[in-house]
């Protein structure tokens, strides 16, 4: 009788090994699904860095349009980088190249002069051309789309909890636009939790509401 019962504590331990190992099989497996399914960590931020929380939001703004099937134009990007290379480039012949002073005064004039000239025009793009956008996209690859692409801008005054998004298009000025003001506090708690997929969702009906026409007055 002992034998038997002893038997079966050692099945019934066995079996309880194995129902463990099965649950954490599946935990595992649920685990794997969540990263394969792309859920992401929810995001924290001060709520009083103001920087940072448009930058967050800007973030979430631009991944927002990009699964509406957009694809982001960086030719000013691009030229921005080729002047601050250019500028670099300059600095560096200035500081580095082999030539003793004063014999070498003209070529650091001529570098000091050529440094300028690019960071000028570096500030002059950032302030004159991209102003407040955050984004430009090329136009859908669709047979209904439209030839142009769009601009997404962004403002967020200091010490306020609205934030604007205005999608118009790319290369018209002053054309039809559509605005939407969100308050943060709808996406944030007050711990700095954010709330990104519910922005996300609303800046993309945002988007749609444009594709659809339905404009309002440009900021």
């Amino acid at each position: 009788m002992a034998k038997k019962n002893a038997k079966k504590d050692a099945e019934g331990e066995k079996g309880a090994a194995v129902v463990k190992d099965e649950g954490e099989g599946n935990e595992a497996e649920e685990a794997e699904d969540e990263i394969a399914e792309g859920r992401r960590e929810p995001m924290q931020v001060e709520i009083g860095d103001f920087v940072k929380v448009k930058q967050m939001l800007d973030e979430s703004t631009v991944s927002a349009v990009l699964t509406l099937d957009y694809d982001e134009n960086h030719y000013w990007d691009n030229v921005k980088l080729l002047l601050m290379v250019v500028a670099c480039a300059f600095a560096m012949v200035a500081q580095f190249y082999p030539m003793p002073f004063p014999e070498s005064r003209p070529l650091l004039g001529i570098c000091c002069a050529a440094y300028f000239v690019a960071s000028t025009v570096l500030q002059g793009i950032v302030t004159y051309i991209e102003q407040d956008t955050i984004m430009l996209t090329h136009a859908k690859n669709r047979q209904t789309a439209e030839k142009e692409g769009l601009r997404i801008r962004t403002t967020f005054p200091r010490f306020q909890y609205d934030y604007t998004v205005v999608v118009e298009k790319a290369e018209t000025k002053n054309g039809p636009s559509v605005s939407q003001t969100y308050l943060i506090t709808k996406y944030f708690t007050e711990d700095g939790w954010f709330d990104a997929e519910g922005f996300e969702e609303d800046v993309t009906k945002q988007v749609q509401k444009f594709e659809a026409k339905k404009f309002n007055k440009t900021l």
